[in-house]
């Protein structure tokens, strides 16, 4: 009886130290999300294109690095087919950022700038897509962005002078633009603020206050298209103009006295 209980009790005692550990998991193909933030601005001569890498994988686990990121510009068949535009789009490697936080990946925010002159008169296509393992396994295509290249705006040259509204400003016309942004930034401020956008000069900044100095810039765009920041214009005046006309003048007579009232004057220093 006991050379028989030997064994059974071995392999009662292997079976509990075993446990059960669940169906067996295939491992990660290990494809990153797809990019879906991509942005292309023509900035004057240059394309300005800027995305974030995904941090996690099509499964959900953290990226650490990438192999690659391939990103391609390229007119667009018609009808639109990606194999066939990736086959003839020019390819860029773009470089690969700092390993992430394996515990808590973030997105790495990317920016490459190219020249405009390959492609000034085309309609192109820009996608990107990235890759972990060096064998390949890329992420699918990111937002697609269609771009119709244009020939570089110039910047405006601006001229600024003080108006009892506000600091007017002109510039001569850029005749592919189509629209004018106008920033203004303080001398301690660190980033200009867009403060209006203008079809057409000229432009009164009629939020600005006297006596405080402003630095002025416009950039002309046109669709995705836009010029370099204009040189910055500074400004500073006192306000030296009378206040307006009153107007709406009434006068109502009583026995023994006329009473005359008018519209309170907008100014707001009077």
């Amino acid at each position: 009886m006991r050379p028989a209980a030997i064994p059974l009790l071995f392999i009662s005692l292997f079976l509990a130290g075993c446990g059960y550990v669940g169906p067996v998991v295939p491992p990660s193909p290990q494809i990153p999300a797809p990019v879906a933030d991509l942005v292309v601005l023509e900035r004057g001569d240059q394309l300005v294109i800027t995305f974030d890498t995904p941090p996690r994988t099509t499964d959900n686990l953290a990226i650490k690095s990438f192999s690659n990121i391939d990103l391609r510009i390229g007119p667009a068949p018609t009808p639109f087919d990606f194999n066939r535009w990736a086959a003839s789009a020019a390819r860029y490697e773009l470089p690969i950022p700092p390993p992430n936080d394996p515990d808590d990946p973030k997105p790495r925010p990317i920016e490459k700038i190219l020249p405009v002159s390959e492609w000034i008169g085309k309609r192109v296509d820009v996608l990107v897509r990235t890759s972990v393992k060096r064998t390949g396994h890329y992420s699918q295509w990111s937002n697609r962005i269609v771009l119709d290249v244009i020939p570089p705006l110039d910047p405006p040259v601006v001229q600024a002078k003080a108006t009892k509204d506000g600091y007017l400003l002109t510039w001569p016309a850029e005749p592919a633009a189509s629209r004018y942004h106008i920033f203004r930034r303080r001398p301690t401020d660190k980033t200009p603020l867009e403060i209006g956008t203008a079809d057409a000069a000229p432009y009164v900044d009629t939020t600005s206050q006297w006596d405080t100095a402003y630095i002025y810039t416009v950039i002309a765009q046109k669709d995705s298209a836009e010029s370099p920041p204009s040189k910055p214009v500074s400004v500073e005046s006192a306000d030296i103009f009378p206040p307006a006309v009153p107007a709406s003048i009434t006068a109502l007579a009583a026995p023994d006295s006329i009473e005359v009232s008018w519209s309170r004057s907008p100014d707001a220093d009077l």
